[in-house]
């Protein structure tokens, strides 16, 4: 994995984005093949979250 710094406009991208989802319900997107911060989104198919969700490592 690469654990680097974000770049000034990366992090600026990143804030923005949580405020809109804690504003206003944005859906946060996520690159499935490198997990980069891909933008927002008001509303995404049922079969998205449900991918999103069985990608997520269970370890009970």
């Amino acid at each position: 994995m690469d654990f680097r710094p974000l770049a000034e406009a990366e992090r600026r991208q990143i804030l923005t984005a949580l405020r809109g989802h804690a504003d206003r319900g944005l859906a946060l997107l996520m690159d499935p093949k490198d997990t980069r911060f891909a933008g927002t989104a008001e509303d995404i198919p049922d079969e998205q979250v449900v991918a999103a969700v069985k990608s997520v490592p269970c370890h009970y």
